[in-house]
């Protein structure tokens, strides 16, 4: 995918039959300046849901996917889909339940000519428990910023992680850190709000995903390979050409 030299940051984020989360994260993101909303794309992957919704855009610039192979626990898949889609320097990714808050897209934007290409820059999240850990924690390990470029050349989500539940997000940072990138935490105060909204209906055993992180991390954590291993469609150009 070619930069757009007009936008700075693309927000990526994906959902399971969570429309209505996507839609009110539309309609947040709508009521920033204009200035501000022309600086930025957002690009959502619907992860194969039962109903194939075609999210308003708002006036927003707006990128909408659909996964259309059903692959349990695909976030590697349709995380990767997303950057692979993004147009700008710098990719925000984060949970769909992670709703910005504060003056989250205002900062990022003010703070971009600053930050180290070398950086994973992650956020502090209110209201978020960690649905396996049961305890309250800072930061959600899915919700951070990275350079676009950078990003696709020494990482990328891993997706043989893709088909049971779990480690894809644990095992990414150490494959960032091992390949010379380091992480920090961009801001003093929440700049995401966690909404508490999980997947139903899959098994959440991480049994099989946690053996495979520690294989791959005592094995030399190796870059991830074979990338978007499921068929999807374009939403926008679908929903266009059906209004033609």
């Amino acid at each position: 995918m070619m930069t757009n030299d007009r936008i700075s940051l693309s927000l990526v984020t994906h959902h399971l039959n969570g429309h209505h989360k996507v839609q009110a994260l539309l309609d947040a993101l709508c009521l920033l300046d204009a200035k501000d909303r022309a600086q930025f794309e957002i690009i959502i992957v619907d992860d194969c849901s039962d109903e194939p919704v075609v999210p308003a855009s708002n006036g927003l610039n707006l990128k909408a996917y659909r996964v259309i192979d059903d692959i349990p626990w695909n976030q590697a898949g349709s995380r990767n889909l997303g950057c692979f889609m993004a147009e700008s320097p710098w990719v925000l990714f984060f949970d769909i339940d992670q709703i910005p808050i504060a003056n989250c897209v205002q900062l990022i934007l003010k703070s971009i000519r600053e930050l180290e290409e070398n950086c994973m820059y992650y956020f502090y999240v209110q209201d978020f428990i960690d649905s396996n850990l049961k305890k309250k924690l800072d930061v959600h390990p899915n919700t951070f910023l990275a350079n676009t470029q950078r990003f696709k050349t020494t990482c990328m989500y891993d997706e043989d992680f893709a088909g049971h539940y779990g480690f894809e997000d644990i095992y990414l940072p150490y494959v960032w850190e091992f390949y010379g990138g380091k992480r920090l935490i961009l801001g003093n105060t929440p700049l995401f709000k966690d909404t508490n909204f999980k997947t139903n209906k899959l098994d959440r055993s991480s049994t099989l995903n946690e053996a495979l992180a520690l294989n791959k991390i005592n094995n030399g954590i190796k870059k991830p390979t074979k990338f978007i291993r499921f068929s999807w469609e374009n939403q926008r150009t679908i929903n266009l050409e059906r209004n033609n």
